[in-house]
């Protein structure tokens, strides 16, 4: 959601915040032979108990399908804020990532919700640390919004993963304040020889060079080219859930990098999931999602030191 729909958050998401699980199981389908992490980071537009717009219900068993078909190990959701909408994916998926972790900062109080911040992982993760955002404004305030640090081992070698989702639509000084949290964060958990990967919605279009740029160097954090043809995620003029008059494409989405010489490669790619039968055509959110496949180094970092 990155325009409108913030009022009917405050009204219905009474209910919302309640975090219904973080399972553990004893046994991984991870596929052990796999060389790659494959990484899905998206917001999905559940906002909480209002399933009769923009059709969440169904959108959600259809991203559900989507996701039992694919080949990544690890989802980030943003906006997975209703309750009805993740226990359809849940059920779908529980096979498939029996993983699965959050919603964060879940809230008791009447008219909050979480964050919405909700990862799905065939492999195990151990969370670090989960912290909520002390600079808000507007509708933003209702949600819980924050950040969620991650480490896991893939083939050996160690990462970790942030989710986050920054302010939307107000001036830009709320979001840098956020970055700078986001920062501190990342800095209490840093180590020399692991690298961390930084998914989500951080509402700051890459055309806003300045502010842009400015991001980057507060999370001291890399970006690359983007592979394939679609070059935005929130598209306004060519997603019906995003649609509006005279709109423009932006890219907000983004998966950044930390400790990039720990990867060898990464290749970023935006995917467009619509659904498509006779009776319901729909893009299953008004935000594309960003992929990413990582190769991790199996240069020590020991030598890397040495040569720099």
């Amino acid at each position: 959601m990155r325009k409108n729909g913030w009022l009917l958050v405050s009204i219905l998401s009474v209910l919302s915040s309640l975090n219904l699980f973080a399972q553990q199981p004893e046994t991984c389908p991870f596929e052990a032979n796999s060389q790659q992490l494959k990484i899905l980071s998206w917001n999905i537009y559940m906002l909480p108990y209002v399933s009769w717009f923009n059709h969440n219900g169904h959108r959600a068993r259809a991203i559900g399908k989507q996701l039992q078909d694919s080949d990544f190990q690890i989802v980030v959701f943003q906006e997975a804020f209703s309750i009805k909408c993740r226990r359809i994916i849940r059920k779908m998926l529980a096979e498939k990532y029996p993983y699965q972790y959050g919603p964060a900062n879940s809230s008791l109080w009447p008219f909050k919700t979480s964050s919405g911040l909700w990862i799905l992982s065939k492999i195990p993760l151990t969370e670090l640390k989960t912290i909520k955002f002390h600079a808000a404004k507007g509708y933003d305030k209702i949600a819980r919004k924050g950040a969620v640090l991650f480490e896991g081992s893939f083939n050996g070698a160690k990462f970790q993963l942030m989710a986050t989702h920054l302010q939307a639509d107000n001036p830009y000084r709320i979001r840098q304040a956020q970055c700078q949290e986001i920062s501190q964060l990342l800095g209490e958990f840093y180590e020399v020889d692991i690298p961390q990967i930084l998914c989500g919605d951080f509402n700051t279009e890459m055309s806003d060079r300045q502010n842009y740029e400015q991001m980057l160097q507060t999370l001291d954090a890399q970006n690359g080219e983007l592979a394939g043809q679609l070059k935005v995620t929130y598209d306004e003029r060519n997603n019906n859930l995003a649609w509006r008059p005279n709109g423009k494409g932006e890219i907000i989405d983004y998966i950044l990098t930390r400790n990039s010489h720990l990867i060898d490669n990464i290749q970023r790619k935006v995917l467009e999931f619509y659904h498509s039968e006779p009776r319901y055509k729909t893009h299953l959110s008004d935000h594309y999602a960003m992929e990413a496949t990582v190769h991790f180094s199996t240069v020590p970092v020991s030598a890397f030191i040495a040569n720099h």
